[in-house]
């Protein structure tokens, strides 16, 4: 298999798997009750920390949410890793377009690894202490908006540079 066949395979593999954990963690946030992940990413003090642990406790969930933090802990490396070899693949393009969409996408894959596993990690320490913390709040839920934009960057950028590079394939 020539270099260029593997990095496309890699591409694909971890692109899909990532987006795969994706769609299993919408699935288990759903029975996240009375809210959700985002929520408790969102929460910007050991108080409301606090709150919506209790709530998942109440409601017999906060083993599910815990679950659902380790699994993003996995689609971060395997998704990052993924959007990181595609905008590789198109920053070796020669079209100067998909050139710059891939330097785009590296960088906003760097910047969702890194955002989404701060937030995380933070969210994971106050869950398995089921005890929120002003500090780890303040810090998920201020990264939280930035790492949502660079994971939206790198969907319809490689969603975008996908459908260009198929536009500009030559005939054959």
């Amino acid at each position: 298999m020539s270099g260029a066949a593997s990095t496309e395979r890699t591409f694909w593999t971890y692109w899909l798997g990532g987006l795969l954990l994706f769609a299993l963690m919408v699935v288990l946030n759903q029975f996240l009750v009375p809210v959700g992940i985002v929520e408790h990413q969102l929460a910007p003090d050991a108080a409301a920390v606090d709150a919506i642990q209790r709530g998942w406790a109440d409601n017999g969930v906060l083993a599910l949410a815990r679950f659902s933090m380790v699994i993003d802990l996995i689609f971060i490396g395997v998704y990052s890793r993924g959007a990181y070899v595609g905008g590789i693949i198109f920053q070796g393009s020669a079209s100067a377009l998909l050139r710059r969409l891939g330097t785009l996408i590296v960088i906003a894959a760097i910047l969702f690894c890194i955002t989404d596993y701060v937030e995380t990690i933070c969210q994971i320490v106050e869950a398995m202490a089921f005890r929120g913390s002003d500090l780890l709040a303040s810090m998920h839920s201020t990264v939280q908006p930035v790492k949502s934009i660079a994971f939206l960057v790198t969907v319809i950028g490689l969603l975008t540079g996908l459908v260009l590079r198929r536009m500009t394939a030559p005939a054959g």
